[in-house]
């Protein structure tokens, strides 16, 4: 009787001990599959972060060679609404030498792929300011893309469109002098250098924006 009840407490003790070990077992196999996951999507993150910089310079260097269009064609805005406003006639060469300069219509052509991509997976919370820094210039970025679509609708239709009896595009002549003095056509270049001002703008503030998150990348990158 009493061999049998130590055998069952030995048994019993080693049923707990084996229980011990499968439980103990489970967790590092756990622990480890947990450390291997957390490597994998860190090389993972790291990856999607290195295109994102590449991305990021394809960008800044789009806005780079629009820097001195955005001032050319604002200093033209400026300069032929000065001398609309001016009590002396307008000298047709001057009106031709600004005039002929608004007529370009450039926008950005910018890349957001790797952007997008980073900002819909789940890397876990290690680099939270970079997303928040990346929502916001997303936002800049929509902000400059739809007041570019705005501002060349409004250029086409209207600025454009007053034009087309008032200046040979081919020759670069104005033909109708007259036209460009009225009252209209400076309401229309009115808004169309306030356009030029706000581009101006959101240009800067996402410029400004982007020059940010990429140092951070950088930042990131050189710590790995």
């Amino acid at each position: 009787m009493r061999l049998n009840r130590l055998l069952q407490k030995f048994n019993f003790k080693i049923y707990l001990m084996e229980l011990v070990i499968v439980i103990l077992g489970i967790t590092i196999a756990y622990q480890v599959n947990v450390y291997y996951e957390r490597g994998i999507n860190r090389k993972l993150e790291l990856t999607a972060i290195e295109n994102l910089k590449k991305e990021n310079e394809i960008n800044i260097e789009e806005f780079k060679s629009l820097a001195a269009y955005r001032k050319r064609i604002t200093f033209s805005s400026e300069r032929l609404f000065v001398l609309l406003r001016s009590k002396e006639p307008l000298p047709k060469d001057s009106a031709e030498a600004y005039l002929f300069k608004l007529v370009q219509t450039s926008t950005p052509d910018l890349q957001q792929e790797a952007s997008n991509f980073y900002l819909s997976s789940n890397y876990g919370d290690s680099n939270l300011k970079l997303k928040n820094d990346l929502l916001t210039l997303k936002t800049y970025l929509r902000e400059l893309m739809d007041q570019s679509e705005s501002y060349k609708r409004d250029k086409s239709s209207e600025f454009m469109a007053f034009l087309q009896d008032a200046v040979d595009h081919d020759r670069r002549k104005v033909v109708n002098i007259d036209k460009l003095r009225t009252l209209s056509f400076k309401n229309i270049l009115w808004n169309q250098t306030s356009d030029e001002y706000e581009l101006t703008r959101l240009y800067e503030q996402a410029t400004q924006k982007l020059d940010e998150v990429q140092a951070l990348v950088n930042e990131i990158l050189e710590e790995q």
